[in-house]
């Protein structure tokens, strides 16, 4: 009898996906903790299943809707001396965290800034840990991607506009950086590593999914997939990058109409996101999820319930308490009522019954399966 890990591999190669290692995961692994979860949550005791490292406090850009594009460059790299966790402290948190979760994200700052970046990445694999890494690609070219291959599932390319002018304005940089990103994006389909680009739409960029040219020129650059969520505006800055109501409503059309397109770049994010957009001008959820995953600052810190409430008796160290110890702490309470993150598409995802990510599993069932097998794909949606 063959096993799961192998048919899953068959599998991948009938439908033409080559380099298949990338994608495997220890199965018997994944199954043991999430039934561990499961077993958790009937019992009222919320636990994380996915971990997302910031592994540094500094990065090259200045995203006017991230903390870490402070143009403040000097300080960060301060508090990259002074707070950013050792090499041997990050390998002793996934340590800790590798007993709980079946997914690994590592971003930053810029994760590619620093110099130990391989030697913990390949640490969290040794861990069994698949990895997303999420980029803004500016640094790629100095890693040897065919190593990264080894080692990684995915790399999460941060590509808010396809375009020179708006990308720039976005992210801060000049348009040199932006086709220095471009060329490394083409770098990641040559080497043949697998990757999907995540854009936050501001006000700046909202137009090319009105007209859907965000899609298309994607597609031209290589790209496997397509994530995409409105803004969601800082509490600690006096501006907004959130598009007006009617903006959003078209986007949020826009990109529901592309969806059903037949050869359309596949979008993670379900329907129902830019539904709930179209319809009340925010998402819903009943009760916030963020429990679900464990965000570990670049000092190895955690806050609880999360970044929104960042004072002293709210930040927990990592590297002081266990994942238990964090997890019954009563300020997660909190997240039972809290309803100020609008449309944050990761607070929105997590916050989800299990039916929404099953009719969005379902849809892309059909649409692979509509690819190879026309006649079946009506069956399956």
């Amino acid at each position: 009898m063959k096993s799961v890990s192998v048919c899953i591999r068959e599998s991948l190669n009938r439908m033409g996906v080559a380099n298949t290692e990338q994608y495997m995961v220890d199965t018997i692994r994944t199954i043991k903790l999430l039934g561990k979860w499961s077993a958790n949550r009937a019992i009222g005791r919320k636990r994380p299943i996915i971990a997302v490292f910031s592994m540094t406090h500094y990065c090259n850009f200045y995203c006017p809707m991230c903390p870490f594009g402070n143009a403040d460059k000097e300080g960060q790299m301060s508090l990259v001396r002074t707070r950013d966790l050792t090499t041997n402290q990050w390998k002793a948190v996934f340590d800790k965290v590798s007993r709980h979760c079946v997914w690994s994200i590592i971003e930053g700052g810029e994760p590619t800034s620093r110099p130990d970046f391989m030697e913990l990445v390949k640490y969290l694999y040794s861990l069994r840990m698949p990895i997303t890494l999420i980029s803004n690609c500016s640094l790629l070219h100095t890693i040897d991607l065919d190593e990264l291959r080894r080692y990684i599932q995915f790399v999460t390319c941060s590509i808010d506009s396809t375009y020179e002018e708006s990308y720039c304005k976005v992210r801060g940089v000049s348009p040199q950086m932006f086709k220095r990103v471009v060329d490394n994006v083409r770098l990641l389909t040559e080497h043949q590593v697998p990757h999907y680009f995540n854009s936050v739409i501001t006000k700046y960029n909202a137009q090319e999914f009105i007209d859907q040219t965000y899609f298309e020129r994607a597609r031209e650059l290589g790209v496997n997939a397509v994530s995409l969520t409105f803004v969601e505006d800082r509490s600690d800055v006096n501006y907004s990058l959130l598009p007006d109501r009617k903006t959003m409503q078209q986007v949020s059309e826009s990109v529901l109409d592309y969806m059903k397109k037949p050869n359309a770049v596949p979008i993670m994010i379900p329907p129902e996101y830019f539904q709930q957009v179209i319809d009340h001008g925010r998402t819903l959820f009943d009760e916030c999820g963020v429990w679900k995953s464990v965000f570990v600052n670049g000092d190895g810190t955690v806050m609880v319930p999360c970044w929104k409430f960042n004072s002293p008796e709210n930040v927990y160290s990592l590297l002081e308490k266990s994942i238990d110890e964090i997890w019954d702490a009563p300020q997660w309470d909190i997240a039972k009522t809290c309803h100020e993150c609008r449309v944050l598409g990761c607070i929105w995802y997590s916050s989800q019954p299990v039916t929404t990510f099953a009719r969005n599993y379902m849809r892309g069932l059909g649409k692979i399966i509509g690819q190879k097998r026309p006649e079946l794909a009506e069956a399956v949606s």
